[in-house]
Protein backbone atom coordinates (compact mmCIF):
# COMPACT_ATOMS: atom_id res chain seq x y z
CA UNK A 1 0.00 0.00 0.00
CA UNK A 2 1.53 3.63 -1.03
CA UNK A 3 1.52 6.27 1.14
CA UNK A 4 -1.17 8.34 -0.92
CA UNK A 5 -3.70 5.34 0.24
CA UNK A 6 -2.56 5.57 3.70
CA UNK A 7 -2.83 9.19 4.20
CA UNK A 8 -6.59 9.14 2.47
CA UNK A 9 -7.70 6.53 5.16
CA UNK A 10 -6.12 8.50 7.96
CA UNK A 11 -8.52 11.21 6.14
CA UNK A 12 -11.65 9.46 6.00
CA UNK A 13 -11.37 8.52 9.32
CA UNK A 14 -15.01 9.13 11.30
CA UNK A 15 -14.58 10.33 14.93
CA UNK A 16 -17.60 9.32 16.23
CA UNK A 17 -18.65 9.30 20.06
CA UNK A 18 -19.12 5.35 20.06
CA UNK A 19 -15.52 5.33 18.79
CA UNK A 20 -13.84 7.28 21.42
CA UNK A 21 -15.95 5.01 24.15
CA UNK A 22 -14.64 1.95 22.29
CA UNK A 23 -11.18 2.86 22.40
CA UNK A 24 -11.61 4.43 25.96
CA UNK A 25 -12.67 1.11 27.05
CA UNK A 26 -10.10 -1.33 25.62
CA UNK A 27 -7.40 0.91 26.35
CA UNK A 28 -8.55 1.44 30.51
CA UNK A 29 -9.12 -2.22 30.28
CA UNK A 30 -5.96 -3.26 29.44
CA UNK A 31 -3.65 -0.65 31.81
CA UNK A 32 -6.42 -1.75 34.53
CA UNK A 33 -5.35 -5.53 33.84
CA UNK A 34 -1.59 -4.84 33.68
CA UNK A 35 -2.24 -2.86 37.20
CA UNK A 36 -3.64 -6.39 38.66
CA UNK A 37 -0.59 -8.42 37.27
CA UNK A 38 3.39 -8.55 38.21
CA UNK A 39 4.07 -6.68 35.22
CA UNK A 40 3.85 -3.55 37.27
CA UNK A 41 7.27 -4.64 38.36
CA UNK A 42 8.30 -4.17 34.80
CA UNK A 43 5.72 -1.43 33.52
CA UNK A 44 5.48 1.75 36.43
CA UNK A 45 2.04 1.41 37.56
CA UNK A 46 2.15 4.97 38.53
CA UNK A 47 2.73 5.52 34.77
CA UNK A 48 -0.24 3.45 33.86
CA UNK A 49 -3.00 5.30 36.13
CA UNK A 50 -1.19 8.67 34.34
CA UNK A 51 -3.21 7.17 31.02
CA UNK A 52 -6.18 7.12 32.55
CA UNK A 53 -6.04 10.46 32.86
CA UNK A 54 -6.31 10.98 29.12
CA UNK A 55 -9.10 8.67 29.47
CA UNK A 56 -11.31 10.23 31.59
CA UNK A 57 -10.91 13.52 29.58
CA UNK A 58 -11.55 11.74 26.33
CA UNK A 59 -14.77 10.04 28.22
CA UNK A 60 -16.07 13.78 29.36
CA UNK A 61 -15.55 14.96 25.87
CA UNK A 62 -17.89 12.40 24.44
CA UNK A 63 -20.68 13.15 27.05
CA UNK A 64 -20.41 17.09 26.23
CA UNK A 65 -19.68 17.08 22.38
CA UNK A 66 -21.44 13.52 21.33
CA UNK A 67 -23.88 12.73 23.50
CA UNK A 68 -27.39 13.78 23.10
CA UNK A 69 -27.73 16.35 25.75
CA UNK A 70 -30.96 18.04 27.25
CA UNK A 71 -31.10 20.79 29.98
CA UNK A 72 -31.84 18.37 32.37
CA UNK A 73 -28.92 15.71 31.40
CA UNK A 74 -26.64 18.19 30.74
CA UNK A 75 -26.93 19.45 34.61
CA UNK A 76 -27.66 15.55 35.90
CA UNK A 77 -24.17 14.53 34.03
CA UNK A 78 -22.12 17.79 35.86
CA UNK A 79 -23.47 16.70 39.08
CA UNK A 80 -22.29 13.04 38.97
CA UNK A 81 -19.10 14.53 37.36
CA UNK A 82 -18.41 16.90 40.26
CA UNK A 83 -19.23 14.32 42.97
CA UNK A 84 -16.85 11.27 41.00
CA UNK A 85 -14.07 14.16 41.50
CA UNK A 86 -15.19 15.00 44.72
CA UNK A 87 -14.79 11.12 45.65
CA UNK A 88 -11.84 10.83 44.15
CA UNK A 89 -10.23 13.43 45.45
CA UNK A 90 -11.27 12.78 48.90
CA UNK A 91 -10.31 9.08 48.61
CA UNK A 92 -7.23 9.29 45.99
CA UNK A 93 -9.06 6.44 44.11
CA UNK A 94 -9.20 7.48 40.24
CA UNK A 95 -10.91 4.28 39.57
CA UNK A 96 -14.50 5.51 41.07
CA UNK A 97 -14.15 8.77 39.00
CA UNK A 98 -13.59 6.76 35.81
CA UNK A 99 -15.99 4.08 36.55
CA UNK A 100 -18.68 6.43 36.92
CA UNK A 101 -17.90 7.88 33.96
CA UNK A 102 -17.96 4.82 31.84
CA UNK A 103 -21.54 4.63 33.26
CA UNK A 104 -22.76 7.69 32.34
CA UNK A 105 -21.24 8.27 28.64
CA UNK A 106 -22.33 4.41 27.78
CA UNK A 107 -25.39 5.66 26.21
CA UNK A 108 -26.48 4.75 22.72
CA UNK A 109 -23.18 2.07 22.98
CA UNK A 110 -23.57 -1.48 22.00
CA UNK A 111 -23.95 -2.99 25.11
CA UNK A 112 -23.36 -7.07 23.89
CA UNK A 113 -20.34 -5.60 21.65
CA UNK A 114 -18.76 -4.06 24.41
CA UNK A 115 -18.68 -7.55 26.72
CA UNK A 116 -17.42 -9.55 22.88
CA UNK A 117 -14.65 -7.07 23.27
CA UNK A 118 -14.42 -7.47 27.14
CA UNK A 119 -14.53 -11.47 27.16
CA UNK A 120 -12.13 -11.61 24.35
CA UNK A 121 -9.43 -9.59 25.10
CA UNK A 122 -9.44 -10.38 28.78
CA UNK A 123 -9.09 -14.39 28.05
CA UNK A 124 -6.48 -13.23 25.47
CA UNK A 125 -4.95 -11.24 29.13
CA UNK A 126 -5.12 -14.11 31.26
CA UNK A 127 -3.35 -16.43 29.07
CA UNK A 128 -0.59 -13.64 28.10
CA UNK A 129 -0.04 -13.53 31.96
CA UNK A 130 -0.21 -17.25 32.83
CA UNK A 131 2.32 -18.09 30.30
CA UNK A 132 4.07 -15.08 30.77
CA UNK A 133 4.73 -16.02 34.35
CA UNK A 134 5.24 -19.95 32.92
CA UNK A 135 8.42 -18.20 30.93
CA UNK A 136 9.89 -16.45 33.81
CA UNK A 137 9.04 -13.12 32.45
CA UNK A 138 7.06 -12.14 35.24
CA UNK A 139 6.50 -13.38 38.57
CA UNK A 140 4.34 -16.20 38.98
CA UNK A 141 3.63 -15.59 43.23
CA UNK A 142 3.18 -18.66 45.70
CA UNK A 143 1.67 -18.49 48.93
CA UNK A 144 1.52 -21.54 51.10
CA UNK A 145 -1.39 -22.25 53.00
CA UNK A 146 -1.77 -25.28 55.42
CA UNK A 147 1.21 -26.72 53.41
CA UNK A 148 -1.06 -26.43 50.34
CA UNK A 149 0.81 -24.19 46.97
CA UNK A 150 -1.43 -21.55 46.13
CA UNK A 151 -0.02 -19.97 42.45
CA UNK A 152 -0.89 -16.84 41.13
CA UNK A 153 -0.05 -17.52 37.68
CA UNK A 154 1.03 -14.11 36.86
CA UNK A 155 -1.44 -11.91 39.07
CA UNK A 156 -0.92 -10.04 42.28
CA UNK A 157 -2.29 -12.77 44.43
CA UNK A 158 -4.25 -16.04 43.45
CA UNK A 159 -8.18 -15.32 44.63
CA UNK A 160 -7.78 -12.14 42.28
CA UNK A 161 -6.57 -14.55 39.53
CA UNK A 162 -9.37 -16.81 40.16
CA UNK A 163 -11.49 -13.55 40.48
CA UNK A 164 -10.47 -12.96 36.48
CA UNK A 165 -11.64 -16.17 36.09
CA UNK A 166 -14.96 -16.05 37.65
CA UNK A 167 -15.47 -12.46 35.77
CA UNK A 168 -15.16 -13.76 32.30
CA UNK A 169 -17.38 -16.26 33.38
CA UNK A 170 -20.17 -13.89 33.55
CA UNK A 171 -19.16 -12.38 30.69
CA UNK A 172 -19.67 -15.41 28.59
CA UNK A 173 -22.50 -16.77 29.95
CA UNK A 174 -24.04 -13.17 28.87
CA UNK A 175 -22.52 -13.45 25.26
CA UNK A 176 -23.68 -16.60 24.55
CA UNK A 177 -26.90 -16.79 26.82
CA UNK A 178 -28.98 -18.51 24.16
CA UNK A 179 -26.33 -20.85 23.49
CA UNK A 180 -25.24 -22.16 27.06
CA UNK A 181 -25.79 -25.86 27.11
CA UNK A 182 -24.49 -28.83 28.95
CA UNK A 183 -21.27 -28.41 27.75
CA UNK A 184 -20.44 -25.13 28.46
CA UNK A 185 -21.59 -26.01 32.15
CA UNK A 186 -18.90 -28.76 31.90
CA UNK A 187 -16.24 -25.98 31.04
CA UNK A 188 -17.11 -24.20 33.98
CA UNK A 189 -16.74 -27.09 36.36
CA UNK A 190 -13.30 -27.99 34.90
CA UNK A 191 -12.29 -24.39 35.07
CA UNK A 192 -13.20 -24.77 39.03
CA UNK A 193 -11.07 -28.18 39.29
CA UNK A 194 -8.15 -26.31 37.58
CA UNK A 195 -8.61 -23.27 40.39
CA UNK A 196 -8.99 -25.46 43.00
CA UNK A 197 -5.38 -27.17 42.21
CA UNK A 198 -3.45 -23.75 40.99
CA UNK A 199 -4.94 -21.13 43.48
CA UNK A 200 -6.93 -22.55 46.09
CA UNK A 201 -9.19 -19.51 45.62
CA UNK A 202 -12.23 -21.75 47.82
CA UNK A 203 -14.98 -18.98 47.54
CA UNK A 204 -13.92 -17.92 43.93
CA UNK A 205 -14.62 -21.60 42.51
CA UNK A 206 -17.84 -21.75 44.80
CA UNK A 207 -18.97 -18.50 42.99
CA UNK A 208 -17.97 -20.26 39.67
CA UNK A 209 -19.98 -23.32 40.56
CA UNK A 210 -23.06 -21.18 41.98
CA UNK A 211 -23.38 -19.43 38.76
CA UNK A 212 -24.37 -22.80 36.98
CA UNK A 213 -28.02 -23.02 38.34
CA UNK A 214 -28.07 -19.59 38.61
CA UNK A 215 -28.13 -18.81 35.19
CA UNK A 216 -29.39 -22.12 34.06
CA UNK A 217 -32.53 -20.94 35.96
CA UNK A 218 -32.50 -17.94 33.99
CA UNK A 219 -32.17 -19.78 30.87
CA UNK A 220 -35.25 -21.32 31.22
CA UNK A 221 -37.28 -18.11 32.35
CA UNK A 222 -35.97 -16.49 29.70
CA UNK A 223 -37.25 -19.99 27.41
CA UNK A 224 -40.96 -18.90 29.33
CA UNK A 225 -40.88 -21.92 31.81
CA UNK A 226 -43.13 -21.12 34.83
CA UNK A 227 -41.35 -22.01 38.05
CA UNK A 228 -37.96 -20.58 36.63
CA UNK A 229 -39.74 -17.49 35.77
CA UNK A 230 -40.95 -17.16 39.00
CA UNK A 231 -37.62 -18.18 40.94
CA UNK A 232 -35.73 -15.61 38.57
CA UNK A 233 -38.65 -12.72 38.87
CA UNK A 234 -36.82 -12.21 42.92
CA UNK A 235 -33.10 -12.23 41.22
CA UNK A 236 -33.08 -8.02 41.35
CA UNK A 237 -33.70 -7.91 45.23
CA UNK A 238 -30.66 -10.03 46.14
CA UNK A 239 -28.29 -7.13 45.41
CA UNK A 240 -30.12 -4.80 48.62
CA UNK A 241 -30.85 -7.45 50.14
CA UNK A 242 -27.01 -8.53 51.01
CA UNK A 243 -25.75 -5.50 51.18
CA UNK A 244 -27.94 -4.93 53.77
CA UNK A 245 -27.10 -8.13 55.50
CA UNK A 246 -22.97 -7.08 54.77
CA UNK A 247 -22.95 -4.20 56.79
CA UNK A 248 -25.25 -4.89 59.21
CA UNK A 249 -23.36 -8.38 59.97
CA UNK A 250 -19.73 -5.92 59.92
CA UNK A 251 -21.34 -3.13 62.25
CA UNK A 252 -22.68 -5.62 64.63
CA UNK A 253 -19.72 -7.95 64.25
CA UNK A 254 -18.89 -9.42 67.79
CA UNK A 255 -17.14 -12.90 69.49
CA UNK A 256 -20.65 -14.54 69.86
CA UNK A 257 -20.39 -18.47 68.40
CA UNK A 258 -23.02 -16.78 65.21
CA UNK A 259 -20.84 -14.31 64.34
CA UNK A 260 -17.09 -16.38 64.71
CA UNK A 261 -18.89 -19.48 62.64
CA UNK A 262 -19.92 -16.89 59.92
CA UNK A 263 -16.77 -15.08 59.81
CA UNK A 264 -15.06 -18.57 59.39
CA UNK A 265 -16.62 -18.90 56.23
CA UNK A 266 -15.84 -15.71 54.66
CA UNK A 267 -12.14 -16.36 55.64
CA UNK A 268 -12.07 -13.71 58.17
CA UNK A 269 -13.78 -11.01 55.79
CA UNK A 270 -16.30 -10.36 58.93
CA UNK A 271 -13.81 -9.20 61.29
CA UNK A 272 -11.90 -6.86 59.12
CA UNK A 273 -14.77 -5.24 57.85
CA UNK A 274 -15.87 -4.39 61.25
CA UNK A 275 -12.47 -3.46 62.41
CA UNK A 276 -12.67 -0.82 59.55
CA UNK A 277 -16.22 0.24 60.81
CA UNK A 278 -14.50 1.27 64.24
CA UNK A 279 -11.04 2.39 62.77
CA UNK A 280 -12.24 4.30 59.71
CA UNK A 281 -16.58 4.92 60.43
CA UNK A 282 -18.73 6.16 57.69
CA UNK A 283 -18.71 9.52 55.88
CA UNK A 284 -20.51 11.01 52.58
CA UNK A 285 -18.24 11.02 49.87
CA UNK A 286 -15.18 8.43 51.45
CA UNK A 287 -12.30 8.19 53.25
CA UNK A 288 -8.46 7.60 52.85
CA UNK A 289 -8.18 3.80 53.48
CA UNK A 290 -4.30 2.64 54.62
CA UNK A 291 -5.13 -1.28 53.71
CA UNK A 292 -1.74 -3.71 53.77
CA UNK A 293 -2.69 -6.77 51.78
CA UNK A 294 -0.51 -9.99 50.26
CA UNK A 295 -1.13 -9.08 46.66
CA UNK A 296 2.06 -8.41 44.87
CA UNK A 297 5.95 -8.96 45.42
CA UNK A 298 5.92 -7.09 48.65
CA UNK A 299 2.90 -8.18 50.06
CA UNK A 300 4.19 -11.93 49.51
CA UNK A 301 7.35 -10.34 51.49
CA UNK A 302 4.93 -9.57 54.03
CA UNK A 303 2.96 -12.89 53.77
CA UNK A 304 6.54 -14.83 54.55
CA UNK A 305 7.68 -12.45 57.61
CA UNK A 306 4.21 -12.48 59.24
CA UNK A 307 2.05 -15.16 57.83
CA UNK A 308 -1.87 -14.34 57.76
CA UNK A 309 -1.61 -11.84 60.90
CA UNK A 310 0.91 -9.58 61.26
CA UNK A 311 0.01 -6.18 59.51
CA UNK A 312 -2.72 -7.74 57.48
CA UNK A 313 -5.39 -5.32 57.00
CA UNK A 314 -7.68 -5.66 53.76
CA UNK A 315 -11.47 -4.40 53.45
CA UNK A 316 -11.96 -7.27 50.67
CA UNK A 317 -16.12 -7.30 50.51
CA UNK A 318 -16.81 -4.33 47.76
CA UNK A 319 -20.04 -3.80 50.04
CA UNK A 320 -17.92 -2.81 52.71
CA UNK A 321 -15.44 -0.85 50.46
CA UNK A 322 -18.71 1.36 48.79
CA UNK A 323 -19.45 1.98 52.72
CA UNK A 324 -16.20 3.12 54.48
CA UNK A 325 -13.90 3.87 51.31
CA UNK A 326 -16.18 5.86 49.09
CA UNK A 327 -18.58 6.67 51.15
CA UNK A 328 -22.61 6.58 51.61
CA UNK A 329 -23.60 8.60 48.09
CA UNK A 330 -21.93 5.69 46.21
CA UNK A 331 -22.95 3.27 48.46
CA UNK A 332 -26.35 4.18 47.81
CA UNK A 333 -25.98 5.26 44.13
CA UNK A 334 -23.96 1.53 43.50
CA UNK A 335 -26.42 -0.17 45.02
CA UNK A 336 -29.46 1.80 42.92
CA UNK A 337 -28.13 0.86 39.86
CA UNK A 338 -27.64 -3.13 40.60
CA UNK A 339 -30.73 -3.13 41.49
CA UNK A 340 -32.31 -1.31 39.09
CA UNK A 341 -30.30 -3.08 36.30
CA UNK A 342 -31.48 -6.61 37.35
CA UNK A 343 -34.86 -5.34 37.41
CA UNK A 344 -35.18 -4.11 34.11
CA UNK A 345 -33.67 -7.28 32.70
CA UNK A 346 -36.56 -9.05 34.93
CA UNK A 347 -39.01 -6.76 33.03
CA UNK A 348 -38.01 -7.41 29.73
CA UNK A 349 -38.26 -10.85 30.48
CA UNK A 350 -34.66 -11.34 29.16
CA UNK A 351 -33.05 -12.20 32.54
CA UNK A 352 -29.62 -12.44 31.78
CA UNK A 353 -28.40 -9.66 33.52
CA UNK A 354 -30.62 -10.18 36.14
CA UNK A 355 -28.59 -13.32 36.94
CA UNK A 356 -25.61 -12.05 36.30
CA UNK A 357 -26.47 -9.44 39.11
CA UNK A 358 -27.48 -11.79 41.43
CA UNK A 359 -23.67 -13.54 40.83
CA UNK A 360 -21.85 -10.00 40.99
CA UNK A 361 -23.68 -9.36 44.54
CA UNK A 362 -22.79 -13.05 45.96
CA UNK A 363 -19.40 -11.46 44.73
CA UNK A 364 -19.39 -8.31 46.68
CA UNK A 365 -19.81 -10.49 49.77
CA UNK A 366 -16.35 -11.68 49.58
CA UNK A 367 -14.06 -9.82 46.85
CA UNK A 368 -13.13 -6.17 46.18
CA UNK A 369 -13.41 -6.06 42.66
CA UNK A 370 -17.04 -4.35 41.70
CA UNK A 371 -15.80 -0.74 40.89
CA UNK A 372 -12.62 -2.65 39.11
CA UNK A 373 -13.11 -2.35 35.09
CA UNK A 374 -10.64 -5.21 34.67
CA UNK A 375 -13.06 -7.50 36.60
CA UNK A 376 -16.26 -5.74 36.01
CA UNK A 377 -17.88 -3.96 33.43
CA UNK A 378 -21.23 -4.98 34.08
CA UNK A 379 -22.62 -1.84 35.89
CA UNK A 380 -22.27 -0.28 32.39
CA UNK A 381 -25.22 -1.53 31.25
CA UNK A 382 -27.60 0.78 33.09
CA UNK A 383 -27.63 3.61 30.55
CA UNK A 384 -26.28 0.95 27.50
CA UNK A 385 -28.23 -0.56 24.61
CA UNK A 386 -28.68 -3.70 25.40
CA UNK A 387 -28.60 -5.26 21.67
CA UNK A 388 -28.38 -9.07 21.61
CA UNK A 389 -28.79 -11.83 19.37
CA UNK A 390 -31.26 -11.29 16.45
CA UNK A 391 -31.81 -7.96 17.34
CA UNK A 392 -27.73 -7.10 17.05
CA UNK A 393 -27.36 -8.57 13.50
CA UNK A 394 -30.42 -5.83 12.88
CA UNK A 395 -28.82 -2.91 14.10
CA UNK A 396 -25.34 -3.82 12.91
CA UNK A 397 -24.20 -0.37 12.64
CA UNK A 398 -24.22 -0.10 16.75
CA UNK A 399 -21.49 -3.22 16.86
CA UNK A 400 -19.13 -1.22 14.07
CA UNK A 401 -16.40 0.50 16.01
CA UNK A 402 -16.02 3.77 14.03
CA UNK A 403 -13.10 6.04 14.92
Amino acid sequence: MNVSKITNKIKNIKITGRGIYFFSFIMYFVISFLRTSTYTEVVSSNQLVRITYLIALLLIFKVYFFDQQTVKSFLINSLVILIGVVIWRSTHAIDIFLYMLFVISARDINYHALIEFYLKIGILMLVFMVISSGLGIIKDLVFIRNGVRRHSLGILYPTDFAAHAFFLVLAYCYVYFRKLDWKAYLSFILLAVFLTVETQARLDIISILLTIPVIWIAKRASEGKVFSKFMASFYWMIAPILAYITVLAAYFYNHSKPYIFADKIVSGRLALSHTAFQKYGVSVFGNLVQEHGFGGNAGSKVFYQSGMGGKYFFIDSSFMRLMIIYGVITFVAVIAVMTIIGLKSVLTSDYRLAAIMVMLAISCVIEQHLLDMSYDPFLIALFASEITGHDRHENHDLATLEV
